[in-house]
């Protein structure tokens, strides 16, 4: 007989052992991975995400890089050397911006009507200025956004500076995945 509580499982075996199992934590959401150098991996690992070192000429601007695949991340960053699994909170992106197949449906009632998407999405992948309007836009809202990788078509993530500096816990490194060159 097995019943279900909030976040605990109950496993009855007869009717005088029961066992408590209790559910997935908040952790067991999401696996990523970001690309770095060695150096900057270990500090990472030791020290966690420092939101001070976030480039503003990124495509979507200042915040967290991170892939679905190891392959991916080095694709993306080329020279890096180092790739560093992390965590997301269960369903991290989920409430975010999916625009891994972005169209102009999907993208006007982000930017506005008079916003020219002319030129700003080739072959599903977005361009720099039309990226850093999304990264500010999603930075307001607090969300994350979802989008093909320019390199390998991967699925990437954005985590906006703003929302990496409000919740710190969002990912987390776990270790060093691989190491490249």
């Amino acid at each position: 007989m097995k019943t279900m509580c909030s976040r605990s499982f109950f496993i009855c075996i007869g009717l005088s052992a029961c066992l408590c199992l209790e559910a997935a934590p908040a952790w067991a959401g999401s696996v990523w991975f970001h690309a770095t150098r060695r150096a900057l991996a270990q500090k990472i690992i030791s020290r966690g995400i420092n939101p001070a070192r976030f480039k503003a000429t990124a495509r979507f601007g200042r915040g967290l890089y991170l892939a679905r695949k190891p392959s991916t991340a080095l694709a993306e960053t080329g020279k890096r050397n180092a790739v560093i699994r992390m965590r997301g909170r269960k369903g991290m992106s989920k409430r975010g911006l999916d625009l891994r197949n972005p169209t102009k449906e999907n993208l006007r009632p982000l930017v506005g009507k008079k916003y020219d998407l002319r030129g700003k999405v080739k072959q599903g992948v977005i361009g720099p200025r039309l990226g850093h309007v999304l990264g500010k836009k999603s930075a307001n809202q607090g969300k994350s956004i979802q989008y093909r990788s320019a390199k390998d078509g991967g699925a990437n993530l954005f985590v906006p500076k703003a929302l990496v500096t409000q919740k710190p816990r969002l990912v987390r490194p776990e270790k060093i995945y691989c190491q490249g060159r």
